[in-house]
């Protein structure tokens, strides 16, 4: 799975360093606690759920048990990275968003644990001009047949952009283009398919600028500031008022599920899997992820209760 070499006993003795992006201490930042806990991902620290999460498991951890304040560092990569890091043993956790390549990990050893953390949503958004003509559908697959149609009667002025770099997003924009019998990134050049390696946020603003369509979580989107918002249109809703009766439905082609890998490796294990079951818990990190707002909107939704203590090998 991880498309760099590691070695276990690297991973375990002699684990890289990488420096975070942030770090939080829950109540106890005068404290200035030493950083127990490295956990990579993308969207969820840019969204701040991440923080939410680290802060609430921080302050109960310590009220639980007793044990002395401690910080998390968020490890700031993609969802490829983020399979890297627990491999190399940079990070002791993981949030990844591809659950077949979470079972490979698991097979491969360098994780031994996996729960079901949360929910989040695609859709698919663009300028607010369309100059695809994109028409109200309930197929995704239908809307991506419509942009290769504007492409292809305007070239020049239909274009969607990739994050190109093996995130979640980009992984399944990529399973929806093959899906329809097209895959515009094995043209050397594609008036229709722009490839722009960079973060959710960065990804988005940047479809904003230069007018094109893209795929993106629900959580990036109503994280972003107003004016990208403001200058396009959601073309297809993944996702209701009520998003768990949606989660339910039989089409769940753009569902995001976030899962918390627990890094085989890890310096505090045991603080590791602590923090895998506080995720899955209702008065944990379940309630935080149902009730996180940005801008007035619930970002996402809670696991399936029936797999949040689920291993990943017993899907094998």
């Amino acid at each position: 799975m991880a498309s760099v070499h590691f070695s276990p006993d690297d991973a375990r003795n002699h684990p890289p360093y990488i420096e975070p992006e942030l770090v939080y201490y829950g109540s106890y930042k005068d404290d200035n606690p030493p950083i127990r806990l490295r956990i990579a991902t993308g969207g969820a620290g840019q969204s701040g759920l991440l923080r939410a999460l680290a802060d609430g498991f921080i302050d109960d951890h310590v009220e639980e048990t007793g044990c002395k304040p401690f910080a998390i560092a968020w490890i700031k990569c993609d969802t490829a990275g983020s399979f890297n890091n627990l491999a190399s043993g940079a990070v002791d956790l993981s949030i990844t968003y591809l659950p077949a390549a979470e079972a490979i990990a698991m097979q491969q050893g360098f994780t031994d644990r996996s729960v079901y953390a949360w929910r989040d949503h695609f859709m698919l958004v663009g300028p607010n001009s369309n100059p695809a003509n994109l028409e109200p559908s309930t197929n995704v697959f239908d809307l991506f047949g419509q942009l290769l149609r504007g492409a292809v009667e305007t070239p020049t002025a239909v274009r969607f952009l990739s994050r190109y770099d093996k995130s979640a997003t980009n992984v399944k924009e990529a399973f929806i283009w093959t899906t329809i019998g097209q895959a515009p990134w094995a043209y050397p050049y594609s008036n229709l398919y722009h490839r722009y390696n960079s973060f959710p946020f960065q990804a988005l603003e940047a479809a904003a600028k230069l007018g094109e369509y893209t795929v993106v979580d629900r959580g990036t989107w109503y994280s972003v500031d107003e004016w990208i918002r403001d200058s396009m249109t959601v073309f297809r809703k993944f996702f209701s008022q009520k998003m768990e009766q949606h989660d339910s439905d039989a089409d769940q082609t753009m569902l995001n599920p976030a899962h918390v890998l627990v890094g085989t490796w890890g310096r505090y294990k045991d603080l590791a899997n602590a923090y895998a079951d506080w995720t899955i818990r209702d008065d944990g990190g379940q309630k935080i992820a149902r009730e996180f707002t940005v801008h007035g909107a619930v970002l996402y939704t809670a696991a399936p209760r029936e797999e949040w203590g689920m291993k990943l090998k017993e899907k094998l």
